[in-house]
This record gives structure tokens, sequence and C-alpha cells, in this order.
């Protein structure tokens, strides 16, 4: 396709975009009973412009640009101002503002454009749907304006900010005029109403609403912010089309939110005073005896027991039909208007969805470290420079209240994680796909994936790994001089695990120690042996530099860095252990 061609085709996918976004915005307004959009700027008086028309004008006579060939620029200069002031007269509001808009366009002024593009233009699209209102003519209009407001004949009011070109005599802006308008409870509920301005980028949208609520008290349930630079884009009214949707379906939104709010609000202030009613004995069983004798946190058991008289609570308060009804008809009326095609689609800030799944997916290290989390099944670890995850059955990575595993258990399995393209993960052929499980993580650029790569594991000692749980760091280290661990914070049965880790790990060290101390000239072919022996076997690591000087402090190139939390770990295990089942199969030797 040569480049007149692909001009004409994208004029053609633009005229289209635009045809949906005029009629999607025509949906927008008859689905929702709204009779017209009221759009307030000072750019909506066309009059306004003439001083700025003929000053823009005469300030390129001396270029005489052929790019603007609505004029004979070879006129006296006094005679080509009197031209360029009739010519505007002459011309109907219509005509003005699209050769404003040349005038604009042939300046590349960007900031200039996004400000006046929006009422220059959506008379011609709109027509009759739409009231373009100078600030001083909404002073005069107002009341008779909002006499019309009812049921079946609801208002879309769009407020510039700035009304720099049209100032009010009290220096009202747009935001005021705003409020005083979602003040009146009489007309509110007729009504939407939003601030449309190019002092805002799409993406501030949202912050910007937040903090016009809150410094000019709007309600959040009937205010917006659209930006003006939705129309910076060669096709502008789908941006447009976009922002309008987002002010309908705000109140929806709100009262959305409000509803969950309140639901869940009072399901956990019942599940408070249900924990404190429970009798002393009850709460001591299901906390703290229950939660020894298993091997779990206490802390894990409260929330669990929390988690489930929430849930419980706001199911039975879902049971009322008129809460239920109020919900679906929220939920009815958002899905109506998203249905509909803009011909646009305004992008997304997925940072709070995605910030969301990643702490569904993940316990950070700083949490996970500082609550000396017990070590369990998805704990991920840098080991060397290079990430693991831990794959062992739940029920035998547990302590018990003794301090032990359940027949003195003590082995795990580490497989590696890889962040590849993901292009080379689709290129994959099928048998290494059965070699390889993606392992979630939203942090990740999109064209990467994290892999787990099952071909990778080794079976390991727990115990280098059970050192991470005890400081805050989460760095595999002990002090051999400290017998005891008087920690407040850390769990009895893990107090217990610290005395045997004292004891595998002196002997580890006095095996350096010795170790150190020969001086024969072939004693590297020990080094192995002494700095990685049977508590090592199959970590891939480098212990050499691992005890201090003294000899009392132990350090590991070990740190658990995150948690990949249930069922998704379980599910991995889980895969884990298929692929470690899987069946081999003669070759085919029918095959070239």
């Amino acid at each position: 396709m040569n480049t007149s061609e692909q001009k004409v085709s994208s004029v053609e996918i633009n005229c289209k975009c635009e045809a949906q976004a005029k009629t999607a915005i025509l949906n927008f307004l008859d689905k929702l009973g709204i009779k017209k959009i009221v759009y307030v700027d000072d750019r909506c008086s066309i009059n306004e412009l003439k001083e700025a028309f003929v000053g823009k004008l005469k300030a390129h006579y001396n270029n005489k640009p052929c790019e603007l060939d609505f004029l004979n620029w070879e006129l006296p200069e006094a005679v080509f101002e009197k031209e360029i002031t009739k010519l505007w007269d002459d011309k109907s509001d219509e005509e003005k503002r699209e050769l404003y808009l040349k005038i604009l366009r042939f300046e590349n002024n960007l900031e200039e454009l996004s400000n006046s593009v929006a009422p220059l233009r959506l008379k011609t699209i709109l027509k009759d749907k739409i009231e373009l209102l100078a600030p001083s003519e909404w002073i005069v209009q107002k009341s008779s304006i909002i006499h019309e407001l009812s049921n079946n004949a609801k208002i879309l009011f769009l407020f510039d900010i700035e009304f720099k070109h049209a100032p009010l005599p009290d220096n009202r802006d747009g935001r005021d005029l705003a409020f005083e308008l979602l003040q009146d409870s009489t007309v509110c509920k007729f009504l939407y109403c939003g601030i449309f301005s190019h002092l805002f980028s799409i993406n501030d949208e949202y912050d910007k609403r937040c903090e016009y609520c809150k410094t000019h008290h709007l309600d959040k349930e009937k205010f917006y912010t659209i930006s003006k630079k939705r129309f910076q884009n060669d096709s502008y009214l789908p941006g447009l089309a976009e922002g309008i949707r987002n002010t309908l379906l705000i109140n929806e939104v709100e009262v959305l939110k409000k509803e969950a709010a309140n639901i869940l609000g009072n399901s956990f202030k019942n599940a408070i005073n249900e924990i404190i009613q429970l009798a002393p004995e009850s709460f001591n069983h299901i906390i703290q005896k229950s939660s020894r004798k298993e091997g779990v946190w206490e802390m894990d058991t409260l929330i669990r027991v929390s988690d489930i008289i929430t849930s419980y609570n706001a199911l039975s308060t879902l049971v009322s039909n008129a809460r239920r009804t109020k919900i679906n008809q929220c939920l009815k009326k958002i899905r109506q208007i998203e249905s509909i095609k803009t011909g646009g689609e305004t992008p997304f800030d997925k940072t709070q969805v995605l910030d969301l799944r990643h702490k569904e997916l993940y316990i950070k290290d700083n949490i996970q470290n500082s609550l000396h989390y017990p070590l369990s099944n998805g704990d991920i670890f840098n080991i060397q420079g290079k990430e693991y995850i831990l794959l062992v059955q739940p029920c035998n990575i547990s302590l018990r209240k003794d301090g032990k595993r359940d027949r003195n258990y003590n082995i795990g399995l580490l497989v590696e994680l890889e962040t590849i393209e993901k292009e080379t993960f689709q290129n994959y052929k099928k048998g290494q796909l059965a070699t390889v499980e993606v392992i979630e993580d939203v942090t990740l650029p999109s064209n990467l994936l994290k892999v787990a790569r099952f071909s990778t594991f080794q079976s390991v000692s727990l115990s280098p790994l059970d050192l991470t749980v005890f400081n805050k760091e989460g760095i595999a280290k002990i002090n051999l001089s400290e017998l005891d661990n008087t920690s407040s914070t850390i769990q009895e049965s893990w107090k217990k695990r610290d005395k045997e880790l004292h004891k595998i790990f002196s002997e580890f060290a006095n095996g350096i120690k010795v170790f150190r101390k020969i001086r024969v000239a072939n004693k590297d072919i020990l080094k192995y042996s002494v700095f990685n022996g049977s508590v090592f076997t199959g970590y891939k690591i480098n212990n050499e530099k691992s005890l201090s000087q003294r000899g009392k402090l132990l350090k590991f190139n070990i740190t658990r860095v995150a948690h990949y939390k249930s069922p998704y770990s379980d599910d991995l295990l889980q895969k884990f252990m298929l692929y470690l089942s899987r069946n081999a199969f003669e070759h085919d030797f029918t095959k070239n």
C-alpha cells in the first residue's frame, strides 16, 4: 500500500470511528433519558475569538503563509486588516470556527488546539443535542435551563475550568459553577456534571476529580473530570465519547462502591463483635490450641476466622431482596452503557488493578520476613543471584509444637524461576511446554513471562532455608554465640527449631574451622565436602566466605524474597507432581 492509499485508509478509519462515536454519544443520552448537553466554556461564544483571530492573522502578514489560503496576502497591510475583520463578520458561526481551527493547526499549537477544538467542533457534530454557552450566557440562562430538568429530561452539564477569554465579573470558574449546580438538592438528581478542561491529562482525570471534590466540595456521585487532551488525536470524538461515558457511569459506580463499603464495613464490625463474644475456652481452642497442634501461625488462624465470619455476614446481608435489587440495577445500567461501542478506547492506567492482583498472588518480602512467617510451600528465594521456588507438601513442612516436622521431615524441592520473552514461550514445542509452568507476575513488562522450569528441580535440606525465618531481612544467617532465641515475636515451635539449627550449623562451622587450620598442599580436594556437605547437597551455592573470621556468624547467599500464595502455589505443586510422575515411552522405531 503506497503513502496516498495509507492516508485514504486512515481517513476512512477516522470517519468510521467518529461516526461510531457520535452514535454512541446519542445512544448514551437516549438510554439515560438525557435531553441534551449544556457546555459552558469561554470558547463557546465564537465572538469572543474575534480579537484572537484578527491578531493571529496580522502576526503572519510578513510571512504570508500559503497554507492559510482563505486570504489575499498581497493586499497592502491597512487594506489587509480591514479584509480580516470583514471576513470574520461575514461568516456564520460554524464557518468562523472552521477558520480559527485552521489557523491553530497551521501554528501546530497543540495546547490551544486541545482547549479550543471541543467547543469549535461539537456543535457541528451534535447539532441540537448540545447547547454552547459562554460563562456570562450561563449566568443569564441558568434558571430557565434548570427549569427544564425532570426525570424524563435530564441534562449533562460540562464546565471548563478557566474562563480566561471571557471571565465572570466575580472571577468564579467552572468548578464554582459546578458546585453551585450540584448544591441544588431539588435538581441534582436530574443531572450529570463534569469538568472539561485542557489543564490536566487523560491519566490525571481521576486524581483531578478527587482534588476538585475535596477543594470545591463537589459530590463524587455526580461529578467527573474529562481532559481536553482527548482531542489531540486525529480522531477526537471517540475520546470525548469515552469521557462522557465515564461521566454518565460515575453515579452508579460510586453507589456500588458505597454499597460494597457499607456491606463489608458492617460485616467486619459484626465479625469483630462475634470474635470478642467467643467464650475464652472456644477462642483459646480455635486460635491457640488448634494452631499449635498443626504447626500453623496463630495470626493466620485468626485472620482465617475473621474471613469466615465476615464472608458469612456479607452473604447474610445480601439475602435482602431490596439490597440485591439496588445493586443489580446499578450493574444493569453500567453494562448497558458499557456495551455501546465508542469507536475508541481510552488508555487505562492499570496500576491499582495490578497492585491488587499482586497482593492476591504474593506476600512481599518486607511483610513476610518482618512477621517471621514460617517456611512454607511457595516461598521464593534468591540463591546466588538466581530465583528458586520451594515446592513441598504443606503438611510436611509445618513445624509441630515440639519444633519438629512429622517424621523429622527435612527435605524440600527447589525449582528455578526464569524470566523469558513471551514470544520465546509461545514458540515452545509440546515437549518443552511439559517441563515449564507460567508463574503469574503482574510486575513484569507485557512482553515477559516468569516460568518455573521443572527440569531444574533439586532435592535440598530445609535447614538453610529455615534460617531465613529468624530475621527481618530474610537472610539465611545464624549467630552461633546466641544459644537461646529470646525474641518475643517468633513462635515457640520455631524457637525450638532454632536450637536444632544451632546444632546443625555449629557442626558445619566447626568443619570450616578445622579446614582453615589444615596446611597440606592438596586440601582443595576437601573444599566441597567442607563448605557444602550434606546440609547443602543440591544447592548451587558458594559457601567459602560464609563463616566470619571470628567463627561466630554464618551467613549464606540465600534470601527469602517473596511468597507465592495459596491456591496458586498449591496448583503449581500439583502440576510439578504430575511432571515428576509422567510416563516414559519407548522411542517409535517406525519413524525416520
